[in-house]
């Protein structure tokens, strides 16, 4: 195998870059070439285009009629499913609500910790929790604390 010189390698090189830097664009050359591809846009609409426009503005009118009745039929729905949902959760007291029925000898952050340590045990009837927050069925909590839970230790 033949061996070249360092020499004789630049050489080459030097031919390989004058070859690709001949055969390369330049940005002048490519805005050029787009000058000369460009189409010019007319300014007015052409009769036909202006009679496509017309005719797919009355289509787009008619299709709003015909969705209207339907969209107002749908948000209808959209709009009583959160008061049915408001309604399965009026139920259920906050852990703050039910520290407003406890009495009021004790500072609210104490009744907290009270309350916690009682549903770790799970001594409050109705307990519910929820995303990591502690609800309460009303009627059983309530009637939980009337009959003196606030009173035991």
């Amino acid at each position: 195998m033949a061996r070249t010189r360092p020499r004789d390698r630049g050489r080459s090189r030097a031919k390989g870059e004058a070859h690709s830097a001949a055969a390369q664009l330049t940005l002048a050359d490519w805005e050029q070439a787009q000058a000369r591809s460009a189409k010019p846009i007319p300014d007015s609409p052409t009769p036909a285009r202006a009679t496509l426009e017309a005719e797919g503005s009355e289509a787009l009118d008619r299709l709003a009629e015909m969705l209207a009745p339907r969209l107002a039929d749908e948000l209808s729905v959209r709009m009583r499913a959160p008061a049915g949902e408001q309604a399965a959760t009026a139920c259920l007291l906050t852990l703050d609500e039910l520290v407003g029925e406890l009495p009021p000898g004790k500072r609210p952050q104490t009744w907290k910790r009270w309350l916690y340590e009682r549903t770790r045990r799970g001594e409050v009837p109705g307990c519910v929790k929820l995303g990591g927050m502690l609800f309460f069925e009303r009627e059983p909590a309530l009637a939980w604390v009337r009959a003196g839970a606030a009173s035991t230790r």
